[in-house]
């Protein structure tokens, strides 16, 4: 389980996260959720160490891990795509998904046959890259180092809804290996279809958390403003 108890976080002294509680289970898929701004990218950055831990705890599969520690959290499995994807600009594709592996694991979706792409431009540098295109492999680079916890923030940023629709089916199978995921993203649509719990942040605070599925529907599409 990632378990985040009273997490407070931000850059400094400024907080904008404030007294997070948040839970993903094994086999979960969470949905991050909220509005430009709310905090959904600062939440990710502090759990992974990448920004200010003021207060808190992050626990992963029972281990806490200390604030300003990324390597922590990589060594047990867990993998972030950021919000400007993570690749590396003058590696090729093929080296990207080379250097994000983790020897003796393989996920339970092979990311090559899910983003054809990866291969047909296996040997481009990725900073070369679309903008969609740089999504497939950040996206891809999360999955092959994922073992424990997927992080992705604005998943479906510059990519068609098919192509969500099919991470969000690959996300599916692989949380069922016991996979925790952790999807961030602006816009609820696909998501709730695929996701087990939804966490709505605003202003830096957990306003919502409820199971997925047409009972909670309705009131996430007010608290979001969905349109």
């Amino acid at each position: 389980m990632l378990r985040l108890d009273a997490l407070h976080g931000g850059y400094g002294q400024a907080s904008v996260v404030r007294d997070v509680n948040l839970t993903v289970a094994e086999g979960e898929i969470t949905a991050l959720l909220g509005r430009n701004g709310a905090g959904k990218t600062t939440l990710l950055r502090t759990v992974f160490g990448l920004a200010d831990r003021q207060g808190g705890r992050v626990t992963l599969a029972g281990r806490e891990t200390p604030g300003g520690r990324p390597e922590l959290l990589a060594r047990r499995g867990a993998s972030l795509m950021p919000e400007d994807r993570g690749v590396f600009p003058t590696l090729t594709v093929e080296e990207n998904l080379r250097l994000a592996g983790v020897r003796g694991f393989t996920p339970a979706v092979d990311p090559y046959e899910l983003f054809p792409m990866l291969t047909d431009r296996s040997r481009q540098a990725a900073g070369t890259l679309s903008g969609g295109q740089k999504q497939q492999l950040g996206i891809a680079r999360a999955m092959v180092s994922g073992s424990a916890l997927i992080a992705v923030d604005e998943l479906t940023q510059g990519l068609q809804p098919s192509l969500v629709k099919d991470v969000l089916a690959a996300f599916t199978a692989i949380a069922a290996t016991g996979v925790r995921i952790l999807v961030v993203d602006q816009h609820a649509g696909l998501l709730l279809d695929r996701c087990h719990q939804a966490v709505v942040l605003e202003a830096g605070r957990v306003v919502f958390t409820g199971p997925c599925g047409p009972g909670t529907r309705h009131e996430l599409d007010q608290l979001l403003a969905l349109t």
